[in-house]
């Protein structure tokens, strides 16, 4: 079988990082503001792709005018992500000093002795959130997407600098064996990557979202925890802020099945309202919207 060839973009990214070991951070952000500008200027399709998630957040009345703006800011949001990310290397310890992040539900939950299932969604820079809670003492687990051409293997590199444990989506032993250890299982809840998710309402439309969180959280009764890591413009503050919201609240009937379609749907309620408040933070880029929620639909969306 032939291998796919190595993107030459993750050849630059250690360039980059390198750079940054001699720039400081306030004299990259307008090269970098620049990019995420010019990345929505030239690049069609992505964009077009989040102007089609404003419109479902939005509603379909929405000016073009707070679409475009919308994803335009999206875009500079994801280059200034990718160059605090690479940065990770530099600070290493000190990547704390990136934001103002709210543990204390999380820490009152630990403190009782469970493990934790601890959900986000592709909000703000949600892999520096795991490099922040790791540089504190968090053991972490996440559980990460398998991208081709050299991606996962680099982003690895950044996501591990304090010591984060990545988790394929694939590898059910190993994400056992982190909840037997009463490691943070992290899941990225917010888009279905395995085709076997079920179809929540999302605003206007429905999407289908992964049981994995609610099948791990019962399976191992285990609380679920959902938190989010985004940019803040506070001045006197750093430049992201974050935090933990409190265990959500759910009642198991006794069917397993029904139990993690109906917690899977209350996950699904959380991200979204999340994702309301900070539309221009959320990067999905191919989010699956349907007009309806019937079964045939997500079938045949997962064979697009």
């Amino acid at each position: 079988m032939a291998t796919r060839r190595k993107s030459h973009i993750t050849w630059l990214m250690p360039l980059a990082t390198a750079a940054q070991f001699f720039l400081p951070r306030w004299l990259l952000l307008p090269v970098v503001h620049l990019a995420g500008i010019l990345a929505y200027r030239f690049n069609h399709g992505q964009r077009n792709r989040l102007i089609e998630n404003y419109r479902h957040i939005f509603g379909p009345d929405a000016p073009k005018e707070l679409l475009k703006r919308t994803a335009r800011q999206a875009f500079i949001n994801l280059a200034i992500g990718y160059m605090d990310l690479l940065r990770t290397p530099v600070l290493k310890k000190r990547v704390t000093s990136l934001a103002d992040f709210d543990l204390t539900h999380l820490d009152k939950v630990l403190a009782k002795g469970k493990g934790v299932v601890l959900v986000t969604g592709h909000l703000g820079n949600w892999d520096l959130a795991g490099v922040f809670m790791t540089a504190q003492g968090y053991p972490l687990s996440a559980v990460v997407e398998p991208i081709p051409a050299g991606w996962t293997k680099t982003f690895n590199r950044y996501r591990s600098v304090t010591n984060m444990e990545t988790i394929p989506i694939p590898d059910r032993r190993a994400i056992t064996s982190a909840i037997h250890r009463h490691r943070l299982l992290t899941l990225v809840a917010d888009r279905d990557l395995t085709g076997h998710g079920i179809l929540c309402p999302s605003f206007d439309a429905y999407r289908s979202f992964p049981k994995g969180p609610a099948a791990y959280a019962l399976k191992h009764r285990l609380p679920i925890l959902i938190g989010y890591f985004v940019f803040q413009n506070r001045p006197g503050h750093p430049p992201y802020t974050g935090i933990v919201e409190p265990p959500l609240q759910f009642e198991p009937s006794g069917s397993l099945s029904a139990d993690i379609d109906n917690f899977t749907r209350l996950i699904a309620s959380h991200l979204n309202r999340i994702i309301s408040r900070y539309p221009d933070q959320w990067l999905v880029f191919r989010a699956g919207w349907l007009e309806t929620g019937t079964d045939r639909d997500v079938t045949a969306k997962n064979r697009e």
